[in-house]
């Protein structure tokens, strides 16, 4: 089984206004996460330590840390990020930010499990509803072109910013991917909107999916996570000796 986290931890800063990494990153190691998908991963206060913010959220070496910065600035970044125990094949940023608007992208990493090599694309959309749209656009031709390329199992997770309780703003992805009903995950005290989303491909077998909501993710960030346990199928190929050729060609 595979554990996948998404979760916008709004720069480290819990509800109770303490900056804090560490504890996030320790949180996710208790999960047992195999990978995290984070948003709003942020490292530029000149006070702070870039190499110590993802030793820290990476729960010291638990983790690897896969940067996709939005925004690069004089003592660090902001942004997504992934954290993974697999080993990492490839890192690709596309940026979808619209003029006028905070810079945005996807981020979208390949791993290799011991299933063989895993997708996964991480993103955080805009606030604002014209922002979006031309964003979900993008994302899906992204992903379209993507998986008739590179036909591997494919993760979708994110915070979307989708506050309209009855939307069609995901019909193209969900006519290609399927959607993982979490429910509302915004604000963690009291959620009331579904920004926080999930999407696997048909190849993925989904055991469960879950919003993280307990006293610790009230607190943590203004987002509740959100979990998706899944079963990879097995695309690693398996070498065929000669003996076994000589059986099967004679």
């Amino acid at each position: 089984m595979c554990r996948i986290i998404s979760y916008n931890i709004h720069s480290g800063v819990g509800r109770d206004k303490k900056h804090d990494y560490r504890r996030i990153g320790n949180f996710l190691a208790e999960r047992d996460a195999d990978i995290v998908l984070l948003q709003e991963m942020d490292t530029r206060p000149e006070s702070r330590n870039v190499s110590q913010d993802i030793r820290d959220i990476c729960a010291s070496n638990i983790y690897q840390l896969v940067a996709s910065p939005a925004l690069t600035e004089n003592y660090g970044w902001y942004g997504n990020a992934v954290l993974t125990r697999y080993p990492v094949i490839s890192n690709e940023t596309l940026d979808v930010s619209q003029s006028g608007f905070q810079p945005r992208n996807i981020q979208t990493v390949v791993l290799e499990t011991p299933k063989g090599p895993l997708t996964v694309v991480n993103t955080h959309k805009g606030l604002k509803k014209q922002e979006r749209r031309s964003q979900f656009g993008l994302l899906h031709e992204y992903i379209e072109q993507r998986l008739k390329v590179n036909p591997t199992p494919l993760v979708l997770g994110g915070d979307f910013n989708e506050w309209q309780f009855f939307t069609s703003a995901f019909k193209q992805l969900n006519d290609t991917l399927n959607q993982h009903t979490v429910g509302a995950t915004f604000p963690s005290q009291f959620p009331m909107f579904s920004l926080d989303r999930l999407w696997t491909t048909d190849d993925i077998r989904v055991k469960r999916v879950r919003k993280l909501k307990n006293a610790r993710t009230r607190i943590l960030s203004d987002h509740l996570p959100v979990q998706l346990d899944i079963i990879l199928p097995d695309t690693t190929s398996q070498p065929v000796s000669r003996e076994e050729k000589i059986v099967a060609f004679g």
